[in-house]
């Protein structure tokens, strides 16, 4: 058994938020909250104790939406491409061609980051660009937000991609002025690339979300969403499970439509156990903000589109149903405010047809909603899944693209609230570089974009409500409430050790904080 003392005790719970002492028992699981001669009384003679310090204890971080997979494979096989490795399209090229000497002629080589609002170029780099890093290895660069993918030629040419090729339902192959295709895909059209790209094996995967979960712990996260999910990586998942291989605790959520065809994969067997969640099915229904593919009823700048719908309003509707009936939430990525009206419509007829108040069904992202879309929200018990850590690392994107009436809503944490829905706080890593939560909280506080000016003030909120939706927010998004996200009897000891308190410091040195412990059932599974 642990006793923890001696330090500032956020527990989250909503009465007796803070304690002076927390005792963890041998299964892994909290004994007593509470003050310290309480919890020291029900404390076994010899109990280990961790003298906090005057350090601050919280509930692990709960990141409700990070692509656990992905960015394993960016910590262990792929190239890096962000701004910060690669910040010009010269030095992309580089880090390719430097892969390429290293890996087999033949060999499919990827990496991920780029963003070309941020490349001094001004562009999405092109299929041209790449087969300078490589005529002799199939290259696929995608994007930051995940919306898009650059080819090169060769992996053009391996996917069958010509100027004949037609656009996929709910995607774009983009052309130059002579009908060629650029090496630019978005949004569905991915999977016509996606589809020819060999898996990693089952160990090489198994590698990557491992690796991704010690990550996690290092800043302070023992619980997480991983919410783009195929059958081969529930099989993966279901693998580390069985052999205790898990480091956080993962909530799955399986996918049903795959990008670049009409295929409509199962409804997954469902499976909860201490340390792996699949009863939530994910839909995609728009694109990407930073991107310009997120559909809004105003045309964008620069691109004078209006985003992408992925699905006719029809289909969507059915295949909601579908896994509505049988018992599964859905979480729905929809930002843009049409993408969002059609989600809604879509979740208010499955709820009037069937009525399940205990299935509360999310919107990942909510980053554009209209005012009639909160009350619409809350009526259905809507979990919003937002990412207020996009504004420090695309708001640059978003000030180039959205017409200037959507800046001033755009990821409204605030009105989120105002009008009763759970809020999760989440990065979508590896859209972003860097999951902190820390920051995340930060960019929910000061809102503060990529240029150091503010976007959207008056959405805001305060250190404490960010901390909850990092913390218990999550819990509840992923129907974990009762296990975890807060510090009480029964719950999963899973905790952080920080080196200073978020509800407590300005704003502006909130980033000095450091994640000092992380204990996942008790066990301490981290330490700086």
């Amino acid at each position: 058994m642990i006793l923890f003392y001696n330090g500032v005790i956020h527990t989250m719970e909503r009465e007796a938020a803070q304690a002076e002492a927390v005792l963890v028992g041998d299964d892994g699981r909290i004994q007593a909250v509470g003050t310290l001669a309480a919890v020291e009384s029900a404390a076994p003679v010899g109990c280990k104790r961790v003298d906090l310090g005057g350090r601050t204890l919280i509930p692990g971080f709960n990141d409700a939406h990070v692509h656990i997979w992905k960015m394993g494979l960016l910590l262990t096989r792929q190239v890096v491409a962000n701004k910060a490795t690669a910040p010009d399209i010269e030095m992309i090229i580089y880090r390719f061609r430097d892969k390429a000497e290293m890996t087999p002629a033949g060999t499919w080589i990827l990496g991920r980051g780029y963003n070309e609002a941020e490349l001094p170029e001004r562009r999405h780099p092109e299929r041209h660009d790449l087969d300078v890093a490589s005529l002799e290895h199939p290259i696929a660069l995608t994007r930051t937000c995940g919306h898009m993918i650059v080819a090169n030629t060769l992996a053009l040419q391996l996917a069958g991609i010509t100027r004949e090729t037609p656009n996929p339902p709910g995607g774009v192959i983009v052309k130059d002025v002579n009908g060629e295709p650029t090496g630019l895909l978005q949004e569905t059209a991915m999977g016509l690339l996606t589809r020819v790209i060999p898996e990693p094996t089952d160990a090489e995967m198994g590698e990557a979300i491992k690796a991704a979960n010690q990550h996690q712990l290092s800043v302070g996260i023992t619980s997480a969403t991983d919410p783009l999910l195929t059958p081969f990586h529930l099989r993966v998942y279901r693998q580390l499970e069985a052999a205790g291989e898990l480091a956080v605790r993962v909530n799955g959520m399986p996918i049903r439509r795959p990008d670049g065809g009409t295929e409509t994969l199962p409804l997954p067997e469902r499976f909860v156990s201490d340390w792996l969640r699949i009863d939530t099915v994910k839909f995609f229904a728009d694109g990407g903000l930073s991107g310009a593919t997120a559909a809004i009823s105003e045309p964008y700048k620069v691109t004078y589109n209006t985003g992408v719908l992925r699905f006719e309003d029809a289909e969507l509707l059915e295949l909601m149903w579908e896994a509505h009936r049988e018992g599964f939430r859905i979480g729905t990525h929809a930002i843009g405010d049409v993408a969002i009206e059609q989600v809604l419509s879509a979740y208010e007829a499955i709820q009037e047809r069937m009525p399940r108040p205990e299935l509360r069904h999310r919107i990942e992202h909510l980053g554009l909603p209209n005012p009639d879309h909160y009350g619409r929200c809350a009526r259905l018990g809507v979990i919003a899944v937002p990412q207020t850590v996009f504004l420090p690392a695309l708001g640059a994107s978003f000030r180039r693209y959205l017409p200037d009436s959507f800046i001033d809503h755009c990821y409204p944490v605030r009105s989120m609230l105002e009008a009763g829905l759970t809020v999760a706080l989440s990065s979508d890593a590896p859209v972003v570089p860097d999951d902190s939560p820390i920051l995340g909280m930060k960019a929910a506080i000061d809102r503060l974009a990529t240029d150091g000016e503010p976007i959207a003030l008056d959405q805001a909120i305060g250190a404490a409500d960010a901390l909850y939706a990092y913390t218990m927010g999550g819990a509840i998004a992923s129907g974990d409430a009762d296990n975890r996200g807060s510090l009480r009897a029964g719950k999963w000891a899973d905790v952080t050790v920080l080196s200073g308190d978020p509800l407590t410091t300005p704003v502006e040195r909130l980033l000095e904080i450091q994640v000092e412990q992380t204990y996942a059932g008790g066990r301490l599974v981290y330490e700086a």
